[in-house]
């Protein structure tokens, strides 16, 4: 569905279809504008009129939009660790009169408790926020630290991931405490060659194929082939088990 964006000049807010939208930087509004609603990277599709959707990464909460446009009725929790972000993030929830929505102001992690949240000062709300220093080697915080098994209780039909480099950790604390089982779909960005020794791709891969998904992969690079350089893949895993079944 075609989207009409009206920008008001020298202000915070926008409008997109039918709702209101606050933002931080227009640049990053703009780029998840045409991620989100123009090129459709979260759209999925599932029988259930009212998914349940988790949102790790939310951000100022496009992605919210994007499901409750989708999926009217569709229930979401989400995570946003920014204050800057989250508070984005709730005015869009509540000025656009959403329901069915949880919204957690924390960063996913494999422990509860604090935890360090690397940020820049001059880019608030920066889409590249992370737990992960050498995602934004910049400015540092203390924000709140969950575990996102203990949020997952019923089966989740669509979880979309964007932590900025914690993926690895959210996956295998799934995975260990028997919650990754729940997950129908999702959709992971999985930023590859953060720190750039490290790799870790097999490790996430291996944890999805033994806890039964399929998966298809989306990645660009550049030419000639480069080494060690950081590289975004969208992962989309699928349980290969039919609609209502769990693996044992």
């Amino acid at each position: 569905m075609k989207r009409l964006l009206r920008r008001r000049r020298n202000d915070d807010r926008a409008k997109l279809g039918v709702f209101k939208v606050r933002f931080v930087g227009r640049s990053s509004f703009a780029f998840q504008q045409r991620e989100i609603f123009e090129e459709r990277q979260y759209l999925f599709e599932t029988d259930n009129a009212a998914p349940f959707v988790v949102d790790c990464g939310a951000n100022i909460g496009m992605s919210i939009l994007y499901f409750k446009d989708i999926y009217p009725e569709a229930r979401i929790l989400a995570f946003e660790p920014d204050p800057a972000a989250f508070a984005c993030l709730r005015e869009n929830v509540t000025g656009n009169a959403l329901s069915n929505i949880q919204l957690e102001n924390a960063a996913l992690a494999s422990m509860e408790g604090e935890t360090d949240f690397f940020y820049d000062r001059a880019d608030p709300a920066s889409l590249r926020m992370s737990i992960v220093r050498e995602r934004m080697p910049r400015d540092k915080k203390t924000v709140r630290a969950v575990r996102l098994s203990r949020f997952l209780d019923e089966e989740v039909d669509f979880l979309k991931l964007d932590v900025e480099g914690a993926e690895l950790d959210v996956i295998r604390e799934l995975a260990d405490t028997g919650k990754l089982r729940l997950v129908r779909q999702m959709l992971v960005e999985y930023h590859h060659h953060i720190v750039r020794t490290h790799d870790g791709l097999s490790k996430f891969l291996a944890l999805l194929e033994e806890d039964g998904f399929g998966y298809q992969i989306e990645g660009h690079i550049d030419r000639p082939l480069p080494r060690e350089r950081a590289q975004d893949l969208r992962i989309y895993g699928y349980r290969k088990s039919q609609p209502g079944q769990v693996s044992a």
